[in-house]
């Protein structure tokens, strides 16, 4: 990467605005995460930067999912599920804090234990990464509230040989199907949307057939 590109200049601009953090001393790696390091990420996907520290820093999950975003709030920071998210410079940046592999989930508020890392590596083996951009683009055209962990992991189990059995998929078996992060078989991902979100995504699909 070099430093025109946007989602090293947001690296360096976060692990430089960390320094004051409260937390700072606990963090252990801070690194891109999401669909930037899967390769799945559209021209003007938000970015998300993962914040590890280290399992012995003396707060809780919620707590230090807190702390960040008031940290942040010069930014514009404001909590969501798993992350913070703040902007600037006309970039929407979803902070990803975790002590060691757990995350905290706000909307659920509880915590949550995952492998960024090995998630990564699964949606980047998968050979499906075209597959994958393809449907960000018709969930966009579509309006459609379909997180894109979700879109990825969709993807794969279908194992379409063209983008037409994809939306297949969608309209017929997606809503009843459970779908598990491959990094945690306890983490339902299927469940981040509701039987009426499912249903919306098959009729859209269905509309093609």
């Amino acid at each position: 990467m070099t430093l025109e590109d946007p989602c090293l200049y947001a690296l360096i601009r976060i692990r430089l605005l960390l320094r004051h953090w409260k937390y700072y001393k606990h963090v252990e790696s801070v690194r891109l995460a999401g669909s930037h390091a899967k390769g799945t990420d559209l021209r003007d996907s938000d970015v998300d930067i993962f914040i590890g520290l280290a399992p012995e820093t003396p707060a809780s999950l919620k707590e230090i999912q807190r702390s960040l975003a008031e940290h942040f709030i010069p930014y514009g920071s404001s909590l969501r599920n798993v992350s913070v998210r703040v902007t600037f410079d006309g970039m929407t940046i979803d902070l990803v804090p975790a002590r060691g592999n757990i995350l905290w989930q706000a909307r659920f508020d509880t915590w949550l234990k995952t492998d960024i890392d090995k998630q990564i590596r699964y949606v980047r083996s998968s050979g499906l990464i075209d597959e994958i951009l393809a449907l960000k683009i018709w969930r966009r055209r579509h309006a459609l509230r379909f997180p894109s962990f979700l879109m990825e992991l969709a993807t794969i189990h279908a194992r379409p040989k063209d983008f037409r059995a994809l939306l297949q998929f969608l309209a017929t078996d997606f809503p009843t199907t459970r779908l598990l992060d491959p990094a945690n078989s306890n983490n339902v991902v299927s469940d981040l949307l509701t039987e009426v979100e499912k249903l919306r995504i098959s009729r859209t699909a269905g509309m093609y057939f």
